[in-house]
């Protein structure tokens, strides 16, 4: 009786366990005038793994708790920022051996009568450890179980002159007797992205900054964010208020691909602390 392997797959997200194979840069930037890109697939295990390329569009987009999620919308002949029918990998598919490199160059055939603006894919790096074939005649059933990782990362390619930038849509404080919640609503203006951080400060009644953070906002098109605060930071019955800008941290490669960015929020939204 001949042996028969039974190969169970498990896809592993990246932040669940330390990737063995490592992916440099997480934003590969083309344009008009550069349609290549390259990143570098790293394996830094002591096992071959198998490599593939693959190509999904989608975006961040916010859940009903304020948490960014990934949308990826495998059909997307309707989205008009997709460039998947564009792009290409070489090579596509390889063996890793331990404690190898391997340049992945990203070829973009997009033609010259795209609009201004961004457009974008999501970069699928399969890894999954190499198992060598085994014909030998035996019995009985072996089962194992392979481990797949998906490394997701992103290929923007930029039509000069592209503009983007951040509105405050909207904003709702929330009160209760243990904590204030700030929910914003951020919508990107222009043509592109705006892939930046969110500067909020709260100041007290003179001005004075007594609590800060810097949270990451890549708005691709819409996204809500919400901050949750412990009242007990603060003073019973005193009234502060909550400042909030953005900063573009795009740090691009390609001098041609430039983006402009032409507005950024600067609000403060008054809060009050309301006694136990």
């Amino acid at each position: 009786m001949k042996k028969l392997l039974i190969v169970f797959f498990i896809t592993l997200f990246v932040r669940e366990l330390h990737p063995q194979v490592l992916i440099s840069p997480y934003i590969i930037y083309t344009d008009k005038e550069n349609k290549v890109g390259n990143f570098i697939v790293q394996n830094e295990s002591e096992n071959i793994y198998e490599i593939s390329v693959s190509f999904v569009f989608g975006y961040p987009e916010s859940d009903s708790t304020g948490q960014i999620i990934m949308k990826y919308i495998e059909n997307d002949s309707t989205y008009s920022y997709s460039i998947n029918k564009y792009i290409r990998a070489f090579p596509r598919k390889f063996l890793l051996e331990p404690k190898k490199r391997q340049v992945v160059r990203l070829t973009i055939k997009a033609p010259d009568t795209l609009k201004n603006g961004t457009y974008w894919t999501r970069v699928i790096t399969s890894a999954v450890p190499y198992m060598e074939q085994n014909d030998t005649v035996s019995s009985g059933i072996t089962a194992k179980i392979r481990f797949v990782l998906n490394q997701v990362t992103t290929c923007l390619y930029r039509v000069n002159p592209a503009e983007s930038g951040l509105e405050l849509e909207s904003s709702e404080v929330i009160y209760d007797s243990n904590s204030v919640t700030l929910n914003v609503n951020l919508k990107r203006t222009g043509d592109s992205p705006f892939l930046g951080n969110l500067l909020i400060k709260i100041l007290n009644k003179n001005g004075e900054v007594v609590k800060e953070l810097t949270e990451y906002v890549p708005v691709y098109f819409k996204l809500q964010k919400r901050f949750v605060f412990n009242s007990d930071e603060f003073n019973p019955g005193e009234k502060y208020s909550v400042q909030i800008t953005a900063v573009n941290i795009e740090k691009e490669d390609i001098p041609e691909s430039k983006l402009k960015i032409t507005s950024v929020p600067d609000a403060k939204i008054p809060i009050e602390i309301i006694s136990k």
